[in-house]
């Protein structure tokens, strides 16, 4: 399972198809490449967003879409190759070249969602590969399935007809803000062997490990990846990812844990507008205070991402998300400080 840049690589002779030659060829008649085909993102051109031409009832379970996917050269190459299959999935399909190909994709249009049950990546054997072509470990998608199957609890919106769970809504994500720290977080463990192809850094993984990894930061702490304030006072959220490294590392090292069930096999509930009785810590260094729309006052949250329904709004919602204080780890580990006047610390929306 292979995420990849040729640009990060630089100059190929025979660019694109020398690449994907040269896996092909390195795999072997028994081999199998799965490659990302997932369209645009919900916060680009909606038109876009999804497969239009996949009715995802499949009657032998792969898609017949011939549209791009928007994940690079090489990805697209590995599509337009003579035998390559494609997973059915509105949003977030796979292609695969080579002998399980289609037992790795065929199941996919099972999936309630874009990353959960019923991914590829389940029927991968452990000793199989995720590898980093040119780019670091924050492109790999399957730190969302791990999301969703261990039901963190900062789950994003969701749209049942795409089967698209949106994993960036109640959160500022440490692979995405920090790509660089989960990196060497991930080398430290010694799950991450890397080396150079080309002018890039590559990197290579085996599933067995990534899973055994993913279970054990994730049963240590379920918010590990997701980014909040330090403490009262401090909105620094490179401190919290640093403390979060360091965690990750140490729950690594005092034991690794083995899979636990615990899967999303329901539809996950959406993110809403915080309602009348439900908590706004205002307290928190990552308030954002209120903002006026259309007879509303809704409450922002800087360590929260953008949320679909306002982004079309533009202006402040395209720098911080809605407040989600009720599921926020930061509300459970300080509580409402009652010697503090002069704060109201558990604000009531106001319709």
């Amino acid at each position: 399972m292979m995420h990849s840049s040729l640009s990060a690589i630089g100059p190929v002779e025979g660019g694109a198809e020398s690449v994907v030659d040269a896996l092909i060829e390195t795999l072997g008649p028994n081999g199998t490449l799965l490659v990302p085909a997932f369209r645009d993102s919900v916060w680009g051109d909606l038109s876009d967003f999804t497969n239009s031409d996949c009715e995802c009832t499949p009657s032998d379970g792969l898609c017949i879409s011939k549209q791009p996917g928007f994940q690079g050269v090489i990805p697209e190459t590995v599509r337009q190759r003579q035998g390559s299959l494609r997973s059915c999935h509105p949003t977030h399909s796979w292609v695969g070249l080579g002998k399980s190909a289609r037992r790795l994709l065929e199941r996919h249009y099972l999936s309630p969602t874009s990353c959960g049950v019923e991914n590829p990546f389940e029927l991968m054997n452990d000793n199989d590969f995720v590898l980093t072509l040119g780019v670091m470990v924050d492109r790999v998608t399957l730190w969302h399935y791990y999301e969703e199957k261990y039901r963190v609890p900062y789950m994003g919106h969701f749209w049942p007809k795409q089967r698209h769970l949106n994993n960036t809504v109640p959160g500022i994500r440490l692979q995405y803000e920090y790509p660089g720290i989960l990196q060497e977080v991930c080398k430290s463990a010694g799950i991450l062997h890397t080396g150079p192809v080309g002018k890039s850094s590559s990197g290579l993984m085996s599933v067995g490990d990534f899973k055994s990894f993913m279970t054990t930061i994730l049963t240590d702490n379920p918010s590990c990846l997701v980014l909040r304030p330090p403490d009262r006072h401090s909105g620094d959220f490179a401190i919290d990812a640093l403390r979060k490294a360091e965690g990750m590392l140490e729950a690594w090292r005092t034991g690794k844990n083995t899979e636990v069930i615990k899967t999303f096999m329901q539809s996950p509930q959406r993110v809403e507008v915080p309602g009348i009785n439900d908590v706004v810590r205002d307290d928190c260094p990552a308030f954002g205070g209120y903002h006026q729309l259309k007879n509303n006052q809704i409450p922002l949250c800087k360590a929260n991402g953008k949320h679909p329904d306002f982004f079309k709004e533009g202006g402040i919602f395209n720098q911080h998300g809605i407040t989600t204080c009720a599921q926020c780890d930061w509300h459970n580990k300080f509580p409402v400080d009652k010697s503090l006047t002069g704060q109201n610390q558990t604000a009531n929306i106001i319709d």
